[in-house]
């Protein structure tokens, strides 16, 4: 019981190092220029004023568009209450394009004259969550129900896992090393889930080994290979939208490409090495006399069959992400050449196998430390 309080309040303490450290830097580096942020205020539909068709003659040809001016009820803020007209224009090119209806609840950019008085809005999204807190409230009540105490500890690991991610973001924006500072918060989220999940014990160690030596070779594999192969880390348009916005701040891209594999890999290695060493676990209580040898070698074959159905589940997710893009190839008939030589594919190839090469890698070493971790009482350290 000691040793459990003890290597709680450590595991605290040095979190707390490690966030305190991040929000010391926050006021080291400031923007060169004010952000300009829109005044947004959730609003629902009451009435269509205008729901027209509009045919536009363009350089590139005609096109039709819908235009519609809605009567929009301010559903919270000081003005609550209040009717305006939002203007919003639908012609299924534009992603954010939205057919609005009576009913629909929206976010209203809002545009006032010099004395602070509403003018006119339009829509800049949809309100997509509060259907996405009955998501969440479903998923917590399901892994309470089925997983019972287990399930309380899984959500308390997610909650730290969330909290390390996002401090882990603010330490990269106020400067520190993505390389170090992905690689601290991938030991401590491993650290806190598995002695939260398994215990603290011999088998959580050894998942613990196997994890974190899977994980980092992953992000070294992927930091040799991007060196190589040149990868800037800017191979999509989202990364480039953050060097121009954070310009002054000098971000380590391939380091945060680093850390993005050290991240994306880490919940199915850590799957992996716990269902190894649980199992080795299973089989020492029920047989003592299993030697280090046969222990090791039931932990490969577990290992083996595990190995199969994450490989393809880290290539299927990345795949997944990539559907739309990987149809536009096809439309544009693009040669294998031309698609392995992009910086977006070759990034992605990267990652997928980086990741997949981690996992095989954490399998014989969770089961050879797992293996030698046997002897003795393997419920206690």
């Amino acid at each position: 019981m000691k040793q459990k309080l003890l290597f709680v309040i450590a595991t605290i303490l040095c979190f707390g190092l490690f966030t305190s450290s991040v929000r010391a830097t926050d006021s080291t580096e400031e923007y060169d220029e004010e952000v300009y942020k829109e005044e947004v205020i959730p609003g629902k539909v009451i009435a269509i004023i205008k729901d027209e068709y509009e045919t536009l003659e363009t350089s590139g040809g005609d096109y039709i568009q819908k235009v519609q001016v809605l009567k929009v009820k301010l559903t919270k803020g000081k003005e609550k209450g209040k009717l305006i007209e939002v203007y919003n224009t639908v012609d299924g090119i534009m992603a954010n394009s939205f057919d609005a209806k009576v009913g629909d609840e929206l976010y209203v950019g809002i545009e006032r004259d010099e004395e602070g008085n509403i003018l006119q809005g339009h829509i800049t999204n949809v309100k997509r969550d509060k259907y996405l807190i009955y998501l969440v409230i479903a998923f917590i009540l399901l892994t309470i129900i089925v997983g019972g105490i287990k399930g309380v500890k899984t959500l308390f690991t997610l909650g730290i896992t969330i909290i390390g991610v996002y401090y882990m973001l603010r330490g990269i924006i106020n400067g520190q090393n993505p390389v170090v500072t992905s690689i601290m918060v991938s030991i401590v989220v491993t650290i806190i889930t598995m002695f939260i999940i398994g215990g603290f014990n011999k088998k959580a160690i050894a998942a613990i080994a196997g994890t974190l030596s899977g994980v980092i070779i992953a992000g070294t594999i992927s930091l040799v290979i991007g060196y190589y192969a040149n990868l800037s880390g800017l191979e999509t348009s989202e990364s480039q939208m953050l060097l121009y916005s954070t310009e002054s701040m000098h971000l380590d891209f391939k380091g945060i490409l680093f850390a993005s594999i050290l991240l994306g890999t880490l919940g199915a290695v850590m799957d992996v090495c716990m269902s190894i060493s649980s199992s080795i676990k299973e089989l020492k209580d029920n047989n003592p006399l299993m030697t280090v040898g046969q222990l090791f070698k039931s932990g490969m074959n577990i290992g083996k069959d595990v190995m199969g159905t994450m490989s393809n589940t880290l290539i299927l997710a990345y795949a997944g992400t990539s559907m739309c893009l990987m149809l536009l190839f096809m439309v544009n008939d693009m040669t294998l050449v031309d698609i392995v030589n992009m910086e977006l594919i070759s990034t992605e190839i990267v990652r997928a196998l980086a990741g997949t090469i981690g996992l095989i890698i954490s399998i014989p070493i969770t089961a050879i430390v797992a293996a030698l971790m046997a002897k003795g009482d393997y419920n206690k350290v």
